[in-house]
């Protein structure tokens, strides 16, 4: 029974994370990626917003969709689309790519 229920929640774990990121490198990752309805029309404003980690205890930083649209003066998001680079878990972040407007 116990090894069962072990068995569920480690899948429960790794099948959870496979639902919204793309998949991650345990060593480095640099990854791009879109979430959403595939077909995206990419707008002729664009901006970048992005958070930082630092040794997993520091993060900073402001990767708001609405954050990055207003950066650029954008009126009318067409796509949103997402970076993440992690270097051993030391050093990573985080962006938000948005077009439009």
């Amino acid at each position: 029974m116990m090894k069962k229920a072990l068995s569920v929640l480690v899948l429960s774990f790794v099948l959870g994370g496979c639902m919204v990121n793309p998949l991650l490198g345990g060593l480095y990752t640099n990854v791009s990626f879109h979430t959403g309805d595939h077909q995206q029309e990419i707008g002729s404003k664009s901006a970048e917003e992005c958070v930082t980690n630092i040794l997993g205890l520091i993060a900073t930083g402001d990767a708001s969709a609405g954050q990055a649209a207003k950066k650029a003066g954008i009126k009318k998001v067409t796509s949103i689309d997402y970076k993440m680079t992690n270097v051993l878990g030391l050093f990573g972040t985080y962006c938000v790519l948005v077009t439009g407007e």
